[in-house]
């Protein structure tokens, strides 16, 4: 399982290099930034911690977003979150999204808000255009989909940078 997180982090932390040197300089220049947050981790959930029945064992996530004083946003998120079924199947739940504005809050996390999609990762199709809000700290990550929270995802491994 360890191994498991790791391949998944270390894919995730590629791409989102990738998307970053990607990006053209026009887009990059249209935010002034007052923060960039980038984040790679991964976490292990207190035990019975659970999501529309399901067991949460852990999780990696990556954010990459630039944020400017007006509130205004440009970035993305991912989150990995492995658990097991009601009949005790290994399970991994996905959700996506782009962040599209973020403000810092008085004791230094990260509130993001933007349009996500979820893939509860258990065949049926994935629901894409619902709200995000995710709430970043150097402590973990709490991501709100659709009007759903998950529970917080306490950060144990890799790194969390708000500036």
């Amino acid at each position: 399982m360890k191994r498991s997180i790791s391949m998944t982090l270390a894919t995730l932390v590629v791409v989102g290099a990738v998307v970053a040197f990607a990006l053209p300089r026009g887009q990059a220049a249209a935010v002034a930034s007052d923060n960039v947050v980038t984040a790679a981790a991964a976490g292990i959930f207190p035990a019975g911690a659970t999501f529309n029945g399901i067991q949460l064992a852990g999780g990696t996530y990556a954010i990459g977003v630039q944020t400017s004083s007006t509130s205004n946003a440009v970035g993305d998120l991912e989150v990995q979150l492995n658990g097991s079924s009601l009949i005790g199947l290994s399970q991994w739940i996905t959700i996506t999204g782009w962040i599209t504005s973020g403000t810092q809050n008085p004791d230094g996390s990260m509130t993001l808000n933007g349009t996500g999609t979820l893939d509860m990762g258990d065949g049926s199709a994935p629901v894409g255009g619902l709200a995000l809000v995710a709430n970043l700290s150097a402590t973990g990550l709490t991501v709100t989909i659709g009007g759903t929270a998950f529970p917080t995802l306490p950060k144990s491994d890799w790194w969390i940078f708000i500036e």
